[in-house]
């Protein structure tokens, strides 16, 4: 079974680095935010561990923003 997993995230680019395990096998992939739909989650927002507090802030300000979008859309 593939294991998937955000290995990154570039914030100003909106793109995010995707880690793929399969087996022994790891490779990298870089997709477009727009592309990318969160199925599931597997930590709850208050535990996710940030490297950079600013990045955070960032995305939690473009998730707002998508959902103010997807709101006007409706």
């Amino acid at each position: 079974m593939e294991k998937v997993k955000c290995a990154g995230i570039e914030t100003l680019k909106e793109r995010i680095k995707v880690k793929f395990k399969d087996g022994e096998e790891t490779f990298f992939k870089r997709y477009d935010l727009k592309d990318v739909k969160v199925i599931k989650r597997t930590k709850k927002e208050e535990e996710i561990n940030v490297e950079n507090p600013e990045d955070l802030k960032e995305l939690q300000k473009m998730e707002k923003l998508d959902k103010l979008d997807k709101k006007n859309e409706k």
